[in-house]
């Protein structure tokens, strides 16, 4: 049997039965998902790593066990799925560690360096000590193995940290697409920098390892606060290849991370902003994609789009217990960071450039007439521009406009990226928005192709994205488009390169924004309390005022 994991707050009872002639008889109880639980105390000891004890709250329906009575009424499986009582996580806890006792499922609910687990039971809206229950289960499991990225590491490989990062010669190859494999080479290479922290985020549904990085200056501390780092400085995550057929995504992440470990000039930014690299979030179809890509090269390599079955991976991202164990991987960061911004690069297949010609209508299928406008290559762009235009948040919109103009002006500078847009451009024009103009449309800002929202969006706490989600956290999350299947050679280090430049400007917004630190002291009896709160977006500057953040000083 197993418990519930913080991240993923679900509990989950499975039944082994060992018969000498049927060999394992496997009986599942559907998994019950309760509340996120809440952290009451985090108990450390000195001279101890970890932490000795850690209490939880854990909110359940009901005191007593009411299941065999609701079954003679509903489901079964809507009872497993709707009810929880105290007296079952109670039995839980007290089965799992007569379990741990007998050296049996010893990996569930234990934990690297720490001890003690304990939890509060309740069932009321308020908690009320004294009236709820308490279950503690003793650090007597084993914890599975804890992967090491250095391991991964090439035999006899070292970096030169002295050495300044040199086109000629990157740790970041552009010439061909980039699977799991390399790209997990790739960050245990970078996990030797000082700066450099890779950790394991989690599992795909086929079970491989998905790695992310952080990069802040070197901590010399034995301990740091995540909030504390989160709220004095802003942080910026760049989430690639959800779509994992769309290469250049994760090449040019990779080499925004290389060059803010290897450039002097980005290292420095580095003491302005805090940056998040997860290079594939889809690495089950990244492999895919890469595998069929090396047997036809030119061919749609669609497969490699979705998830190991055939749905996004990014569907339920949200749910407590999504389809794909992957899929929460881009709330785990969000709720670790709280970042500023949260950027998803995409590509765009061959696939959409055939529907005229080769009779693929997918406007019969979806009965949207709009898109039929993806037949064609565009370039470099942005399918959607979205900003907010909330009351309760009105700074917003004037801080995305100025992202937006940073966006398009990082864009123009690259010559290559001018030349690709002005050729989509012009053969777009050409074929489609002469041809139809009431169902093709461009939409340019700067001279570079951006879909902005015609009407701004308002927060809403339900929505899949981040930054309508919780806009007094994240501040913007953006998409971006590149023609990358699949790419590669030149091709490649030219839509690459256009994405390096989107990566670069939103850096930059966040690196020359007047991140102000407000501190705010309320006496109470025989006490005080400190708050510290760094408002997002920026507020202006005052006069007489720079620009430089209290974490650089």
């Amino acid at each position: 049997m197993t418990g519930f994991d913080a991240a993923r707050p679900s509990v989950v009872v499975e039944y082994v039965e060992r018969n000498s002639t049927k060999g394992e008889v496997h009986l599942d109880i559907p998994k019950i998902t309760f509340e996120r639980p809440q952290t009451l105390a985090a108990a450390v000891r000195a001279g101890r790593d970890g932490i000795e004890r850690l209490e939880l709250r854990v909110k359940v329906d009901t005191e007593t066990d009411e299941r065999d009575a609701l079954i003679k009424r509903t489901a079964d499986e809507r009872v497993d799925r709707t009810m929880l009582s105290a007296e079952q996580v109670s039995a839980v806890f007290a089965n799992l560690a007569k379990l741990h006792a007998a050296r049996l499922y010893r990996d569930a609910l234990s934990y690297h360096d720490l001890g003690a687990l304990r939890v509060t039971i309740g069932w009321e809206h308020e908690s009320k000590p004294g009236t709820e229950i308490v279950s503690t289960l003793d650090s007597n499991g084993q914890p599975a193995p804890f992967p090491n990225i250095k391991a991964l590491v090439p035999a006899g490989w070292k970096a030169d940290v002295a050495r300044a990062f040199q086109a000629s010669d990157p740790l970041v190859q552009w010439d061909t697409p980039i699977p799991p494999p390399e790209a997990n080479e790739l960050l245990a290479k970078m996990s030797t920098f000082k700066e450099a922290s890779v950790y394991k985020v989690g599992q795909s549904y086929l079970g491989k390892d998905i790695w992310a990085m952080d990069l802040m200056p070197p901590v010399e501390a034995s301990h740091w606060s995540q909030a504390k780092q989160s709220t004095l400085k802003p942080t910026i995550v760049y989430s690639a290849r959800q779509h994992a057929n769309e290469v250049s995504s994760t090449s040019h992440v990779l080499r925004m991370a290389e060059l803010l470990l290897r450039d002097p000039a980005y290292r420095e930014k580095l003491n302005k902003v805090n940056v998040v690299i997860h290079p594939i979030t889809n690495a089950d179809g990244a492999q895919l994609a890469y595998d069929l890509q090396k047997i036809n090269p030119t061919y749609m390599l669609h497969a490699g789009y979705l998830g190991s079955l055939g749905v996004d991976v990014t569907t339920a991202q949200w749910d407590p217990d999504p389809m794909y164990p992957e899929s929460g991987i881009r709330p785990k960061i969000w709720r670790t960071w709280l970042p500023d911004i949260f950027l998803n690069p995409h590509g765009y297949p061959s696939h959409e450039w055939v529907q005229i010609f080769s009779e693929y209508a997918a406007w019969v299928r979806t009965r949207a007439v709009e898109t039929r406008d993806y037949w064609s290559m565009r370039g470099w762009w942005m399918p959607g521009f979205a900003w907010l235009d909330d009351p309760r948040y009105p700074r917003h919109k004037d801080e995305q406009m100025k992202l937006l103009n940073m966006i398009t002006e990082y864009a123009k500078q690259v010559p290559g990226t001018v030349a690709l847009n002005e050729r989509a451009y012009d053969r777009y024009k050409r074929y489609s928005f002469d041809f139809d103009s009431k169902n093709f449309k461009l939409d340019f800002t700067n001279g570079v192709l951006i879909y902005k929202s015609i009407k701004g969006a308002r927060a809403n706490p339900q929505s899949p994205d981040f930054m309508t989600r919780q806009p007094n956290v994240t501040i913007w999350d953006g998409v971006t488009e590149a023609p990358d299947e699949t790419a590669r050679g030149d091709w490649l280090k030219l839509v690459a390169n256009a994405g390096l430049q989107w990566d670069k400007a939103i850096l930059d917004y966040l690196v020359q924004g007047h991140h102000e630190i407000e501190r705010k002291v309320d006496p109470f009896w025989h006490g005080v309390s400190l708050t510290v709160n760094r408002p997002r977006p920026p507020k202006p500057a005052k006069a007489g005022e720079g620009t430089t953040t209290e974490g650089s000083r």
